[in-house]
């Protein structure tokens, strides 16, 4: 009998226990579209259900969060879990006014066993302050980058997708010299440069970024290591043999994508992705220039005799997800939290309930299958990215591929671009050089001074021919280096991606 009622007793406690869980409200102020539904909705209903807790969240438009953010931040009345767009001075002064929880402890295996898997040091670093962690960090996975090309110029000329320095220059000087546009004129050229040290081309040389050490760990600024000079040769000559378009160095935002459109230039590189290569093909702009013409991918470059591109690349960190310190609810925040960084919960945030919000998903493809119907009325109103705590799978992938594909034959084009590229190119995770106390004090001293206009003076001239080679070395040497030795002190003694 004694027995019985312990049992009864264990039972009606167990029962309560998950009577109080399913009974208790978070609060949360998050950064979602204006269109987004809050009240009534699924998605969070079925977000909460995961973990037995209620979502009661407040979702200020994009464009004002902020402000909104400053103002509940301000007020001493915090929800339980709060969406930070930026670790800012204002997420730095949170977390010493302890506002903020110190989460250090409590990504750990056994209070958060996803997201203690899934997160990695070089993920974590932006979002802490005074070497303690006061955010959850939404990492996002984007499609790889590439090279798109003209397809129907490689077609016509009979060349391949270049994938080292090499064969680019070779492409580039073709497109500038054979008329792949059949018009009979001289008006075409290989590509128009932006961005210095873009990593889809210069790790094609075997340069590292400032803040990757060497095989004897040591610090090298980027434009005086070994190979970087003949990164500038390789451009120097390019310019020299018309692939370069002539007035590069007049670069303004996006003028590279406008002559791509236009049909001038055969090749564009700059913060270019695998969806790019539907979404440059339905441009208007480009389909009325090129009605013939159609687009491929291609990996960053990489060293001749090397399979694989290593390219460097950050963490993709968009904000992340803090609790309040005085919050009642730390232990049900932390295991939806938790949840929240599983592929499962990431895909009911991003795309919806299964049967509902979309028919299916191929679970190995990534491919989801959805009506026009289901879509239209989903995205960005029931469920979206800004909506989720990590915008990649746990193993790194992402969530769903296909990019913009709107049609199977897209979808196709999408999926061949993606295995090619990933195929040959490799991500490799770094943390840059501004996230060191005292960088950017360097960098606008710098700045100020006048060596970072000096510097692309320099290197314009010479890729133009104004200057001879040995101009541009006695400079990096003699005055750029100098110029940066506090710059480098601070680098070296952080000891950053060691």
């Amino acid at each position: 009998m004694k027995k019985l009622v312990a049992l009864l007793l264990v039972a009606v406690m167990a029962l309560s226990c998950v009577s109080a869980l399913a009974e208790t409200t978070i609060s949360a102020i998050w950064r979602l579209p204006a269109t987004f539904i809050v009240e009534g909705n699924p998605v969070i209903k079925a977000w909460g259900d995961r973990t037995g807790v209620t979502l009661d969240v407040e979702a200020p438009p994009i464009s004002n969060y902020s402000d909104r953010l400053n103002i509940v931040m301000a007020s001493g009345e915090l929800p339980d879990m709060i969406y930070v767009q930026n670790f800012d001075t204002n997420f730095q002064q949170w977390a010493r006014d302890g506002l903020l929880l110190d989460l250090t402890d409590y990504l750990t295996p056994e209070k958060m066993p996803i997201a203690s898997s899934v997160l990695t040091a070089d993920e974590l670093a932006a979002s802490t302050v005074d070497g303690r962690l006061y955010a959850f960090p939404r990492v996002q996975t984007k499609p790889l980058d590439c090279i798109l090309y003209r397809g129907d110029w490689l077609e016509k000329l009979g060349l391949d997708i270049p994938t080292t320095p090499e064969e680019f220059a070779n492409v580039m000087h073709a497109f500038a010299t054979m008329d792949p546009d059949g018009n009979g004129l001289d008006d075409t050229y290989g590509f128009y440069m932006r961005n210095w040290e873009d990593r889809n081309l210069i790790y094609g040389f075997d340069v590292r970024p400032t803040s990757v050490p060497n095989e004897n760990g040591e610090y090298e600024m980027m434009q005086n290591q070994e190979h970087y000079m003949e990164f500038m040769d390789w451009l120097h000559d390019m310019y020299a043999e018309g692939s370069l378009h002539p007035e590069w160095y007049l670069a303004t935002a996006y003028e590279d994508q406008d002559l791509f459109y236009a049909g001038k230039v055969g090749a564009v590189y700059v913060d270019i992705i695998i969806n790019h290569l539907i979404t440059f093909a339905n441009n208007d702009t480009f389909k009325a220039a090129n009605p013939d013409g159609y687009l491929v991918a291609g990996p960053a470059l990489h060293p001749a005799g090397v399979e694989t591109s290593n390219v460097y690349y950050p963490p993709q960190v968009w904000g992340g997800v803090s609790v309040n310190a005085d919050s009642a609810n730390i232990d049900a925040v932390i295991k939806l939290i938790d949840d929240a960084y599983s592929d499962e919960c990431t895909t009911l945030l991003f795309k919806g309930i299964e049967g509902q919000n979309y028919i299916s998903l191929d679970p190995v493809t990534r491919v989801i299958t959805a009506t026009p119907e289901q879509t239209s009325s989903t995205d960005n109103i029931l469920a979206a990215s800004y909506l989720t705590v990590n915008y990649q799978l746990q193993n790194k992938g992402m969530i769903i591929a296909g990019g913009t594909s709107s049609t199977p034959e897209e979808l196709e084009k999408w999926l061949a671009a993606d295995a090619f590229v990933s195929s040959i190119e490799k991500r490799v995770s770094y943390l840059g050089e501004n996230i060191i106390p005292g960088v950017s004090d360097a960098n606008a001293k710098l700045s100020n001074d006048g060596i970072y206009a000096d510097l692309n003076s320099m290197r314009t001239k010479y890729i133009c021919g104004q200057i001879e080679r040995d101009e541009l070395v006695n400079f990096l040497t003699n005055v750029y280096a100098p110029a940066c030795q506090e710059l480098m002190s601070i680098i070296s003694a952080s000891g950053i991606n060691k």
